[in-house]
């Protein structure tokens, strides 16, 4: 269906209990291919640039500024863009789609449609990704992604294709039959996935028979606990010794000299 058409509840109900029996849907033509081309052509241009390998980002916190980084380690080699919804957006049409497919998302999942936009006062909460798996080198290890009593389910929408952009490997899921399922050989453009990511899950290294093989490039929102910044052990440990020496310093200040030397 066109990318501008809300779905119906029977679609609805059919994906909610297709995840409940199987652990994972497909739901056929959401987006429209004008915008997954829009979409491959930014992100692959962004993902081309010589980026320093950097620590991924697994616990974000409140106020944390976007990026786009090259990560890679025993668990993973990927790139991967970090679009936090109260910054302005990487590029409007991501943030736009995410946004869309991630209510949609919420409505599978049978909860307020918006929620994880507004955050909540444990810190709950999503940010919009793309994540690039280049031929021959992306991959990310079997895990299992869960948070609290919430339905940790996911929605993914790929930008990139087995079979003409890469010829082996991409996201594989372990059913709840206990079934290793290839997912991305079932998907076309404009396809998305929806699943349940408390079930074992990957990205098997991806495949090229060509030198110029795309590789595989993915959009989706990943669901989280943002923490506070004082509680952030990342953010604390950029702090300068000058800068903490000066913020404890200044509440001395304030008393002694009074607030406007601040």
């Amino acid at each position: 269906m066109p990318s501008d058409v809300t779905e119906d509840a029977a679609e609805i109900d059919t994906l909610r209990r297709q995840i409940t029996d199987k652990g994972f849907a497909i739901a056929r033509d959401v987006v429209a291919v004008e915008e997954i081309d829009t979409l491959r052509q930014f992100w692959l241009r962004e993902f081309s640039a010589d980026l320093p390998p950097s620590t991924i980002v697994w616990g974000p916190h409140l106020g944390e500024q976007n990026r786009v980084l090259f990560h890679q380690s025993d668990d993973c080699c990927m790139y991967r863009s970090y679009d936090f919804l109260w910054n302005p957006p990487i590029q409007d049409l991501t943030r736009t789609i995410g946004l869309r497919l991630s209510r949609m998302r919420n409505r599978v999942a049978d909860v307020d449609e918006r929620a994880g936009e507004y955050f909540e006062a444990d810190g709950y909460g999503v940010y919009i990704t793309t994540s690039y798996y280049p031929a021959m080198t992306g991959w990310m290890a079997k895990h299992e992604d869960r948070a609290d009593e919430r339905r940790h389910w996911h929605f993914m929408l790929l930008l990139t294709f087995k079979g003409e952009d890469y010829t082996d490997g991409g996201l594989h899921i372990e059913d709840r039959q206990g079934q290793r399922v290839d997912v991305d050989s079932q998907v076309r453009a404009g396809d998305v996935v929806f699943f349940d990511g408390s079930l074992p899950h990957g990205v098997d290294v991806i495949g090229a028979s060509a030198s110029d093989s795309l590789g595989r490039l993915q959009l989706f929102s990943i669901p989280t606990f943002m923490e506070r910044p004082q509680d952030n052990d990342r953010l604390v440990g950029t702090i300068s010794t000058s800068r903490f020496v000066k913020a404890k310093l200044r509440p001395w200040k304030q008393r002694v000299f009074g607030r406007q030397s601040s």
